[in-house]
């Protein structure tokens, strides 16, 4: 074996210098182009190439997605008058949306899709608050905060909100 061995430079980076090699397409590497998996370092190239393979969705199955968990978190959100059991509505509305989108695009699945839910999840339990901020701000301006009745109702609406957001995102994120 010879001590003299050839430059290599990064196929990225053409000034840099290196030894590393992608473990996938043998393409020369620099580390700050390097992604290290369990099975040995990857090019970007091969990683973007993985990662393509992983979204299935298409393009309807986003307007499915916003329709089903919109009209779930709106039902839902319906129920905040019983308080502390809001959370427990939030927790089993978010399950079931994602359950539901799911079964509907038969686990397709993609990033945008989680956003998607994640948004239309929110957005859909705001009429509620939005709602309760209508009727009670003219109140409110007349009478004080005494007349802030109902501020219970908003708190519980609000913590729907972020309950069934939380709930979706996190579940997709898997």
């Amino acid at each position: 074996m010879s001590e003299y061995s050839e430059t290599l430079t990064c196929a990225f980076h053409p000034k840099r210098e290196t030894q590393l090699r992608c473990n996938r397409c043998d393409k020369p590497i620099c580390i700050k182009c390097a992604t290290h998996t369990p099975t040995g370092y990857r090019c970007p190239e091969c990683i973007r190439s993985q990662q393509k393979v992983f979204i299935t969705t298409k393009w309807f199955d986003q307007v499915i997605a916003l329709v089903i968990t919109g009209l779930i978190s709106f039902l839902g959100s319906l129920f905040n008058f019983l308080g502390f059991y809001t959370l427990f509505i939030a927790m089993g509305a978010g399950f079931f949306a994602v359950w539901a989108v799911k079964k509907a695009i038969k686990n397709r699945r993609s990033p945008l899709l989680k956003i998607v839910m994640s948004i239309t999840a929110f957005l859909a339990s705001l009429p509620r608050i939005i709602a309760w901020i209508l009727t009670t701000l003219p109140f409110i301006r007349e009478y004080g905060l005494a007349a802030s009745w109902g501020l219970y109702s908003l708190i519980w609406s609000l913590a729907y909100s972020i309950v069934i957001t939380s709930n979706v995102y996190y579940q997709l994120k898997k």
